[in-house]
């Protein structure tokens, strides 16, 4: 079907007998919801519906509001494109949690363009956006403040905004640094800021405890909690238990709080892990990386084991793509890639994907990480990238395709565009002759330069487009010199200022082209001044 639902193949049934044009749709009473997809032990599924189109009515039975919101948008997406046709179709998500965690370090996204991600998740059938960026001083550094009154209005409004689309703001308050778990005053401070936040519209919390040093820094902690990991894994999980119990459970807000560990990348137990998940209040979510901190793959057996690990807590994927804080360099507007369809069934109960500190060129792979949370089965990761590319770059996807392209690969170690290298081993393998493709492809990137700044996308994306002529002046030096038609000086000087830019795009193609020219290694990229290191950046 083509409407802007294409990213979701429905699950259950289809609509493929004679189109007709819509008539009024009604929302059948819940008296009648038997026909809403249940789960194996029968249980409705949140957010599921089903549609019956007739030629004289379009009913719809859902499992909740937003399930009505979804099907409500389905029909008006196929009757918008003309599709909308009689018969019968359910559908439901796989997995309950599917958002975004604003959880970078740089420069924390704006308030218009938060507003602006609310509403897309609600589009995309996504649920969540945990608000947790690193660099805003009151989620971190100064966790017992109270917001000033700006920002504070700021926050209600985009609650009401995520309410209005569907999605559900939760708030991740990140006291780690600092807290001391045996003192009744941080405790305090700890529930003063939720109520609060409360207040504010906030109905979802998170407890933050990632990139913090190992074990407990203060005295009264480790006499109360014990020393090394095992004390902290301790602290954080009581900590945890009795904001739900003393905060969250008198607030009406019981059985929702996701907490994030010291402990959050790799899939076995450890101390750490034993002593949280044994002071941790039953059914609190934990969030976890996977096998690393940015991974290329989750698989079904690395999440089985990590739901073992945690005691069996709803684990939810704090997944680290297409994050660029590691690398300011770079940009990741590729597909989600290399996670498991089975991971829902082998324990996952949520996703949620860190994107880049550009708001604008992270919506890429938020369409992709949409599509698969919703039907992971169903997915394809090239069908899904062209659908985002179309969705996100609008009337600019094929300007912005060769840059799209040139940025694609996933994890950040894989191959940065397989075309472009391919092509260009094929011209060295014909003397340095580049083909009729590369010579394309090359122009393409050219081309790029020069981005005209004339929409949010292009103004975001033109560090990267002002970058691919470095690239491919590397690429055409080292060809000529290949051809006996250039010198070796030209080759190396291309490379200095290709990996001494502050941006690069497909840089691994042109220093291997380099490479192959002069015969021997070069030095690889170094960090402009003032551009942190990956372990800084990933570090406080």
């Amino acid at each position: 079907m083509s409407t802007g639902l294409s990213l979701f193949v429905p699950r259950s049934g289809a609509l493929d007998g004679a189109r007709i044009v819509p008539p009024t749709v009604s929302v059948i009473d819940e008296t009648d919801a038997l026909r809403v997809p249940r789960d194996a032990s029968g249980r409705v599924r949140p957010e599921s519906f089903a549609i019956t189109v007739e030629p004289s009515a379009v009913r719809i039975v859902a499992a909740d509001r937003i399930g009505e919101r979804h099907a409500r948008a389905l029909v008006a997406a196929l009757a918008a494109a003309g599709e909308l046709r009689t018969g019968e179709i359910s559908d439901w998500p796989e997995l309950a949690d599917r958002g975004v965690i604003e959880g970078f370090y740089g420069a924390p996204w704006t308030h218009a363009e938060r507003l602006r991600l609310v509403e897309e998740l609600g589009r995309l059938r996504m649920n969540r956006y945990v608000y947790a960026p690193k660099d805003d001083p009151y989620h971190r550094r100064l966790w017992r403040e109270s917001y000033p009154e700006t920002e504070a209005a700021q926050l209600a409004e985009l609650v009401a905004a995520a309410h209005e689309a569907g999605v559900e703001i939760v708030y991740a308050l990140h006291p780690g640094l600092d807290m001391v778990h045996a003192d009744e005053a941080d405790h305090a401070a700890l529930a003063r800021k939720a109520r609060e936040l409360h207040a504010l519209g906030i109905r979802r919390f998170a407890l933050l405890f990632d990139d913090i040093e190992e074990g407990l820094p203060d005295a009264r902690d480790r006499e109360r909690f014990g020393d090394g990991v095992a004390g902290a894994g301790r602290a954080h999980g009581e900590s945890c238990t009795r904001f739900e119990t003393e905060v969250l459970w008198p607030l009406g807000l019981g059985g929702q709080l996701l907490m994030v560990p010291t402990d959050y990348a790799g899939s076995d137990a450890s101390p750490y892990r034993e002593a949280l998940a044994a002071s941790l209040g039953e059914g609190i979510g934990v969030c976890w990386t996977g096998d690393d901190i940015v991974v290329g793959a989750v698989t079904d057996d690395q999440v089985r084991r990590a739901f073992r690990a945690f005691g069996q807590h709803p684990l939810v994927l704090w997944d680290n793509f297409p994050v660029n804080d590691f690398d300011r360099s770079r940009a990741f507007l590729g597909p989600l890639l290399g996670r498991d369809a089975g991971l829902g069934r082998a324990g996952l109960h949520g996703i949620v994907a860190n994107p880049m500190v550009e708001f604008e060129p992270s919506r890429f792979a938020i369409h992709t990480v949409a599509a698969w949370a919703w039907n992971p089965d169903a997915y394809d990761a090239a069908v899904a990238a062209e659908a985002a590319l179309h969705a996100v770059a609008g009337a600019d996807a094929e300007l912005l395709r060769p840059l799209v392209a040139a940025a694609s690969s996933w994890p950040p170690s894989a191959p940065q565009h397989p075309e472009l290298a391919a092509e260009v081993d094929a011209a060295f393998a014909d003397g340095g002759v580049a083909g009729p493709r590369l010579r394309a492809m090359l122009a393409e990137l050219d081309a790029l330069a020069g981005l005209e700044e004339s929409t949010p996308l292009r103004a975001a994306l033109r560090p990267w487009a002002d970058a691919a002529p470095a690239t491919t002046a590397v690429i055409r030096a080292a060809l000529a010199y290949a051809r006996g038609e250039g010198d070796a000086d030209a080759v190396s000087v291309a490379w200095e200022t290709a990996r001494t830019a502050r941006h690069g795009l497909a840089r691994d193609v042109a220093r291997a082209a380099a490479e192959r020219a002069l015969g021997r290694t070069l030095p690889d990229r170094i960090r402009p001044e003032g551009e942190p290191a990956a372990a800084e950046a990933a570090g406080d």
